[in-house]
């Protein structure tokens, strides 16, 4: 009588007897990420809506003004967002289309990299984010290595072409070049391996059978390569969006004063202006967009191996 009452509650729930072992094996885990990282979200939430007082200045009563006031065209936060969302989407774009067409001229033309120029294509994989910015700091810098060489070379062609008055200004700008150029160069590899597993999981036969037809490169590329590993691109380039969405070394070392990354921003205000309000407020919108991202980028990455397979 027991083993049926459990059998019919496995059934109800939709789980077999034997995964009871795999769920119990599970608990810890599930009780260390509720923990250490639900806990912190659900109070996140609460004090953005006054309903929890972990630090002083929030509201005693429930309100969702913070909310309104996020969302005004005339807030700061919100041209933070818009920031954000747009330098990501620039550097995110460029560091997956550059992984990927690496990864396809080298299946293309069958090439096997050395161990050294492979290493140093996976260099952002082993840099810390922080490592990195301070390098591009120091390259891009007005007085930096990048910009004294592009002054030689404007003296050089001075008497046909004016590239540019002054010194050009790459770092802590106002468009987020900086930024890109870093973020590029950081975000680069995930993109190239991701390309590259999915090329090598392709049949052979397919590329052998289209040159005996006579297809060109471009048509391999076009017709077998592309549609084959689009949702490997997919999650690559959600990968790369997301993992610089959320930055906050590269911005904050790259980024100029105004406007901030939104990772910046919640930083300035909740650290260094006491204003815990609009950091919570900040930090959940911001939260629900990377869930959002993050979402995508597993469907796609399991849309992905399930066309490996």
């Amino acid at each position: 009588m027991t083993q049926i009452k459990s059998t019919s509650i496995s059934r109800l729930l939709g789980i077999e007897r034997v995964s009871w072992f795999n769920l119990i094996l599970l608990l810890p885990l599930t009780i260390f990420l509720t923990v250490m990282v639900g806990y912190p979200l659900v109070i996140a939430i609460f004090s953005s809506i006054g309903l929890a007082h972990p630090v002083p200045g929030l509201p005693d009563y429930f309100t969702i003004e913070s909310y309104q006031a996020f969302f005004n065209p005339e807030n700061p936060a919100l041209k933070c967002l818009w920031f954000t969302i747009w330098v990501t989407t620039i550097t995110a774009t460029l560091s997956t289309i550059s992984g990927i067409s690496m990864a396809l001229y080298l299946k293309l033309r069958d090439i096997d990299l050395p161990v050294i120029i492979s290493f140093i294509l996976k260099l952002p994989l082993f840099t810390p984010y922080l490592v990195i910015a301070f390098i591009f700091w120091v390259l891009l810098y007005p007085a930096g290595y990048v910009v004294n060489i592009m002054m030689f070379f404007q003296q050089l062609i001075a008497d046909y072409i004016v590239l540019f008055e002054r010194k050009p200004i790459l770092v802590n700008d106002q468009f987020g070049i900086a930024i890109i150029l870093c973020g590029t160069w950081m975000r680069f590899p995930y993109a190239f391996i991701i390309a590259q597993n999915q090329l090598a999981m392709i049949d052979p036969s397919y590329e052998e059978a289209a040159r005996n037809l006579g297809a060109s490169r471009f048509t391999v590329l076009w017709k077998i390569f592309l549609p084959l590993i689009k949702f490997g691109l997919l999650s690559a380039a959600l990968l790369n969006f997301l993992a610089l969405f959320i930055a906050f070394s590269i911005p904050f070392v790259l980024g100029a004063s105004w406007p901030q990354f939104l990772s910046v921003f919640i930083y300035v205000n909740a650290k260094d202006r006491g204003d815990w309000l609009t950091g919570y407020t900040t930090a959940v919108v911001y939260l629900v967009i990377a869930f959002a991202i993050g979402i995508c980028y597993t469907r796609a990455l399991a849309r992905s191996q399930t066309n490996g397979n």
